[in-house]
């Protein structure tokens, strides 16, 4: 009977402290409500959530970052602290807040960054948003109730699921409006696009300061001076554009400066005049199907239409007015820029009266009492194009940074066998004991044998969990923006703790920043914006095991992440400047190629021409191990990416680099292990005069031209995917390949051409230019793998004005018989089978790489 007493009263002392940890835990994880104050009615603060500007409603995005925008007013005599939290629907366990200081007698306008949440219904669809205002009193939280004395400050925004949302920056000061023509042009691209006739004024006094809160745009109209004195803005939107947005300027209603703020050292170009045209046409520039251009027809205005006379390199011409280039295009890290001079009302002319009207329910939303002009046409398919993909998909990052945590959960193996081994181990016992007449000992020797093989499960347990310390790993691209000191961030961070804690998650470089909110439930998760860019979580622990979180951001550095090169007699020379990094695996990249790179001391590193790699080999190693294995899988994921391919248009450096600091905080005791891949835009210098140099195949960039005949230009290599096409039958094309102009001028002393075609290509011909004709240069019989050869002669590699060599190549199943032919004859590409059937032989050009010596015209340091 005491021994049951005792027995007793233990496990009524567990069951009470197993109550006290449960009630513990319930407290911090959820966050403590404030409690209510009788006299908050008579606070003298008024708050409200803007849902219209001055122009109309505001945009929302379903599933998209916005910004939610407050008002505030403090008719107190004194300073409040104040903390806004809303939340959408019914969903109470996920709030955005913003912490603030309200001076007294003040009124405040400012916004914060929210993740709209999904909507049931397509179009237009209405959804509440709860506020709550609370202030810290006396160390204790408080509500504060609205004009009609509820605690919760309602209101209902309008999401709209309209596709490639526009932006339109114009007409922000006081009493201003939107200037129509510019209006009447974006509808006019817009509905010309099969786009929705809905533009978004951004009519705030203040843009978002954070590029997180323009992603809900797709496209942005910059039309007036403001973001010049915006610096926040200016920023946002360039990390925006660089993210993947689409960008248009109108330059004839702003500022140059404007471009130099934006892109920093990438400008080059200034303004000349503003003049007033009544009568212009647009002229098309000369392109491969119009070498002479095409002239526009004139139009009358009887009011002026501004053109701003401007000079500028570095960006295509699409279109001229008396010579004047007013359309101008640009890549801009994922994203796209147009730059227009001339006047909206150049653009666009009034809509045909027996033009067909679109018919259906959102036929009212397709309609523009104005259509684009030809020219513009093909300008608002450019610039109100859909935006890309992110370059590395989600569930790609998960992947990889997962695996950079070694642990593991013991295997069902392992606990089978020593569960196994313990049975095994208890029938021998009570055998033993059988025979040699001791069975009365078998109670306390079975469960002796059943303490050990706990203890030894237990110690199984702690070992796989507390084996591995906290760790955070990462897998980031990291890309610095050209021209300037900003470096956007995006990536999965994945965070190991053998025991949950209660640190605060937050970071200092804003951006999207979201968790894994599964388990979540039943408890509040608050996301607090403190400061711009700086915000914390509420009532989110971390949990014991693996918790990943996406991410992406920018930061701007003093020091200028840049790298600087040249190029001598091996290849391309060069230095790496601004922060201090562990670097290695290192690459130089272009759209046409890779090289591997040799670092060397003083951040120098060295690329030689002998070096370009194959096209499926992704790292300067023979031997890859896990870690090398894991960074040529993200490469080879990157490679096949279109997007990340138009991105290197301009030349990188990518550099892998460990311990990467974006700015986020998951508290003390965590051990880093970073995979970053930092790309790094390449700007080429000339070479000292007299000097002699090798151009590498993947600095030359590959263009259709036409043949020197001046017939019309035909191939199978794809201008626009920079890619080569696959043939069944004879083809002729004419290339150019060009030297990057931040090289030239040079005297071109020796070529050499390595090309690789796969399938029966038979007869395949080289050609080069000659005193303006077509001459033969190597002819190979059905090629197999990759052959090269030398081009010597001064006369075959002369330079265009703009840096180009010329050749031809002809390849394709010719009849061999007919020597008549030669390399410019034309054939079905069918060959006749043993049943009489003709039968198509494919093949393609793999690798067609050209490497240039050349000699730099002027008088060496040595004379």
């Amino acid at each position: 009977m005491f021994r049951k007493t005792i027995v007793l009263r233990l496990y009524v002392l567990l069951m009470s402290l197993a109550a006290i940890v449960r009630s513990t835990n319930a407290q911090s994880s959820t966050p403590s409500q404030p409690d209510v104050d009788p006299s908050a009615a008579k606070s003298g603060v008024r708050f409200t959530v803007e849902t219209s500007s001055r122009l109309g409603t505001l945009t929302y995005l379903p599933e998209q970052w916005g910004e939610l925008q407050l008002r505030l007013e403090n008719s107190a005599d004194t300073a409040r602290s104040l903390l806004c939290t809303s939340y959408f629907g019914d969903n109470t366990s996920l709030q955005f807040g913003r912490q603030l200081w309200l001076p007294a007698r003040s009124k405040l306008t400012l916004s914060h960054p929210v993740l709209f949440p999904k909507v049931e219904q397509a179009q237009d669809h209405a959804i509440n948003v709860h506020s709550l205002l609370v202030e810290t009193v006396k160390g204790n939280e408080v509500l504060i109730k609205n004009d009609s004395g509820q605690l919760r400050h309602d209101s209902s925004l309008r999401m709209t699921e309209s596709p490639r949302n526009t932006g339109i920056v114009a007409g922000w000061e006081s009493g201003d409006d939107l200037p129509q023509e510019v209006l009447d042009l974006v509808i006019a691209s817009r509905v010309d696009q099969g786009l929705s006739n809905r533009t978004t004024p951004l009519d705030l006094q203040f843009l978002p300061g954070d590029e997180t809160s323009l992603l809900y745009l797709d496209h942005i109209v910059v039309a007036d001076n403001r973001l010049i004195d915006d610096e926040a803005s200016l920023i946002a939107i360039r990390r925006w554009l660089h993210a993947g947005g689409r960008l248009w300027i109108m330059l004839d209603r702003t500022d140059p400066v404007i471009l130099e703020r934006l892109f920093g050292d990438e400008f080059r170009g200034h303004l000349v005049d503003r003049v007033g045209l009544t009568s212009f046409g647009i002229d098309r520039v000369p392109t491969l199907a119009a070498p002479d251009g095409e002239r526009g027809p004139v139009v009358e205005h009887d009011v002026p239409v501004e053109l701003a006379q401007i000079v500028m390199t570095g960006m295509k011409v699409w279109n001229t007015v008396n010579g004047w280039p007013v359309a101008m295009t640009k890549s801009f890290g994922e994203g796209r820029l147009l730059v227009t001079t001339l006047g909206a009302r150049g653009w666009i002319k009034p809509t045909p009266p027996d033009e067909k009207k679109p018919v259906g329910p959102q036929s009212a939303n397709l309609v523009s009492p104005y259509v684009p002009l030809s020219p513009m046409e093909d300008l608002s398919a450019y610039v109100l194009g859909k935006r890309e993909p992110e370059l590395i998909a989600p569930a790609t990052q998960e992947s990889f940074a997962q695996e950079r945590i070694s642990y593991k959960v013991p295997g069902w193996t392992l606990i089978v066998g020593t569960m196994c081994s313990f049975l095994a181990l208890l029938l021998a016992t009570a055998i033993w004991l059988w025979r040699t007449d001791r069975a009365e000992h078998f109670g306390w020797s079975a469960s002796l044998l059943a303490l050990l093989y706990g203890v030894i499960l237990t110690g199984i347990g702690l070992t796989s969990r507390y084996g591995v310390p906290g760790t955070i790993a990462s897998v980031q691209l990291v890309q610095a923006l050209e021209g300037t000191e900003d470096v956007r961030t995006q990536g999965v961070i994945s965070v190991y703790r053998p025991e949950g804690v209660d640190s605060l998650v937050r970071t200092t470089n804003g951006g999207k920043f979201w968790p894994r909110l599964a388990s979540a439930e039943g408890s509040t998760r608050r996301m607090v914006t403190t400061d711009l860019k700086t915000f914390h979580w509420d009532g989110l622990p971390q949990a014991a095991g693996q918790q990943l979180y996406s991410n992406a951001n920018s930061m701007s550095f003093v020091n200028r992440i840049e790298a600087r090169a040249t190029v001598d007699h091996q290849g391309i020379v060069g230095s790496y400047q601004g922060q201090p990094i562990l670097m290695t695996d290192a690459l130089l990249a272009t759209r046409y190629g890779r090289i591997g790179v040799k670092l060397g001391s003083d951040d120098r590193f060295t690329a030689s021409a002998d070096n370009v790699l194959q096209a499926d080999q992704y790292l300067d190693a023979t031997f890859l191990g896990d870690e090398q294995d894991r960074r040529r899988r993200i490469f080879e994921d990157l490679f096949k990416n279109r997007s990340w391919k138009d991105y290197l248009d301009t030349p990188h450096l990518l550099l892998w680099m460990k311990d990467w600091d974006a700015g986020y905080e998951f508290g003390e005791g965590l051990v880093h292990n970073g995979n970053s891949l930092l790309a790094v835009p390449l700007q080429l210098t000339r070479p000292a005069g007299g000097t002699e140099v090798l151009i590498p195949s993947p600095l030359l960039s590959i263009s259709t031209r036409r043949p020197p005949d001046g017939s019309t230009a035909a191939g199978f290599w794809d201008d626009k995917a920079k890619v080569w096409q696959e043939r069944s039958g004879a083809s002729v094309t004419w290339l150019s390949f060009q030297i990057p102009h931040d090289l030239l001028p040079l005297e071109a002393t020796k070529a050499r051409v390595e090309i690789k075609i796969s399938g029966p290509s038979g007869r395949t011909e080289i050609m080069g230019i000659k005193g303006g004709a077509s001459v033969s240069l190597k002819t190979v019989v059905n090629p197999i793998g990759a052959f090269s050869f030398e081009i010597t002669d001064a006369d075959l590699l002369t330079l265009s004005d703009q840096g180009e060599l010329s050749l031809g190549i002809s390849t394709g199943n010719l009849d061999l018989s007919d020597s008549s032919q030669g390399g410019h004859a034309q054939s079905s590409g069918s060959n006749m089978s043993s049943g009489g059937m003709k039968t198509a032989n494919y093949w393609k050009i793999e690798t067609f790489a050209l490497q240039i010596w050349a000699k730099v015209p002027g008088r060496s340091e040595k004379d």
